[in-house]
């Protein structure tokens, strides 16, 4: 019971860091101070997509459609819940250091946060069937999670001359972001597995917009302020299938490393999602100072919008839990995007990730060294942007270390590393960012177990 009770305490606790955080995005007309997390790709839809993959899968680029073992979580494919053996709870934070540039300018900044955690048990404990010497066809899973969506947090400025050569100053900032709460099972059998995630949409976004015209005394300036409250339902699904290659080894020693290949598929269909919308647009005089005229001021209006359909698939070798590598492909069709309140017309994005993951020894008793997870991977994207500006993509490499350590009589897990990469290149503006990434997994084999007294 102390053990359950442990659990859900962390349950609770980064709930409630998560929803404090998220009160204090933004507020009703609230002029936004620039953002700590500069990145103008988040000026597009709701934001700029932040990464799902929890720090083990990251660390190898993002396997989520094949990857899967008894005491981490995959969140991106939900089919992976059945096959755990022990309840896990994970946790995720990030810093980064980016660096933008345009022409011979640049700016760099610090910035890192929260960034997952996942709550995830095998709905029947193995120990509870190897005590009462039951045989189970069908293996069940479930799993909680909570992390950001998406990520808003610009500053842009641009200067231009309009047909009467007359200074035109454009400014735009953006703060806040949304987040997805999941709720998933998963049911496996023999070499099968599939599993459905059903989750909520929610978080608030700011944005500031003002036209100057620089060149012109006693002009008025148009500036709009506009804080929307989203909210809406998710979902995805995803199966795996494992393709065993020495099956007559494995019947003639139980002892042996199963030599396999998983065959993952995830995706979801487009989901609609609600906005609650403060409009503000005033025509200023010098910043508030002289006359000021309200065009709008629009309280809680109601508007729609809808997200994109995704598709994932990958493949993934494994020998025993010594040695994994593997491939992932995730289309996302962003150009049927819908915004009603702040219309974007994008484009659709994919990403192609490769990597893995080799231990040198993992029952070894007298070298720590070779039970460590030595992780290695590389990604490559086509983000979702507006169709009338350049094609941005990004590019990276990964790598980081998983350090074992005992938790409540099990083995737990430290996962470390950094990712170097690059977003934009060869457009007006470049990133070069450098991401360290700290995940901590805890398990626990008591979860369900029921105590047996002589």
């Amino acid at each position: 019971m102390s053990i359950r009770k442990t659990y859900i305490n962390l349950f609770i606790l980064v709930i409630s860091t998560f929803c404090v955080d998220v009160a204090a995005q933004v507020g009703p007309f609230t002029n936004l101070e620039s953002p700590s997390d500069n990145s103008p790709y988040s000026f597009f839809g709701l934001g700029e997509l932040s990464n799902p993959y929890y720090a083990h899968l990251n660390h190898m680029g993002g396997l989520g459609a094949a990857f899967r073992d008894d005491s981490h979580i995959n969140i991106v494919n939900p089919a992976t819940y059945a096959s755990l053996t022990t309840a896990s709870f994970e946790t995720g934070l990030y810093g980064e250091y980016s660096t933008l540039t345009e022409g011979e300018n640049s700016f760099s900044s610090w910035n890192g946060n929260l960034n997952y955690f996942g709550l995830a048990f095998p709905l029947v404990n193995p120990i509870n069937d190897l005590l009462d010497r039951k045989e189970r066809k069908f293996d069940l899973g479930m799993a909680f999670s909570l992390q950001p969506y998406t990520t808003v947090g610009y500053d842009i400025t641009s200067v231009e001359l309009n047909d009467n050569d007359q200074g035109i100053t454009r400014n735009y900032v953006g703060s806040g972001g949304t987040y997805a709460f999941k709720w998933g099972n998963s049911i496996k059998s023999n070499n099968f597995s599939a599993g459905i995630n059903l989750g909520y949409l929610f978080g608030s976004i700011g944005t500031d917009r003002s036209v100057r015209l620089d060149s012109i005394n006693y002009s008025f300036d148009n500036l709009e302020f506009v804080n929307s409250h989203v909210s809406g339902f998710l979902w995805n699904a995803g199966v795996q299938y494992d393709l065993v290659l020495n099956q007559s080894e494995l019947d003639e020693n139980l002892g042996a490393n199963k030599k396999k290949i998983t065959f993952g598929l995830y995706g979801n269909s487009g989901t609609n999602f609600k906005t609650t919308n403060d409009v503000l647009f005033l025509a200023v005089r010098d910043d508030f100072t002289l006359a000021t005229d309200t065009i709008i001021n629009v309280i809680d209006s109601l508007g729609t919008g809808r997200l994109p359909a995704t598709l994932g698939f990958g493949a993934m070798y494994y020998d025993g839990t010594r040695l994994g590598f593997g491939f992932n492909y995730e289309f996302q069709g962003w150009s049927a995007y819908e915004n009603n309140i702040n219309p974007s017309t994008l484009t659709d994005a994919f990403t192609i990730s490769a990597g893995g993951f080799f231990r040198p020894d993992p029952q070894s008793f007298t070298n720590y060294f070779k039970r460590i997870h030595y992780q290695l991977g590389a990604f490559y994207s086509k983000l979702p942007t507006s169709n009338i500006v350049d094609e941005v993509t990004s590019f990276g490499v990964s790598a980081g270390i998983g350090l074992p350590f005992t938790y409540q009589r099990r083995v737990s897990s430290a996962n470390l590393g950094v990712t170097f990469g690059n977003k934009g290149i060869g457009t007006a503006i470049e990133e070069n960012f450098i991401r360290l990434n700290f995940g901590f997994t805890f398990n626990s084999a008591e979860w369900f177990i029921k105590r047996k007294y002589n």
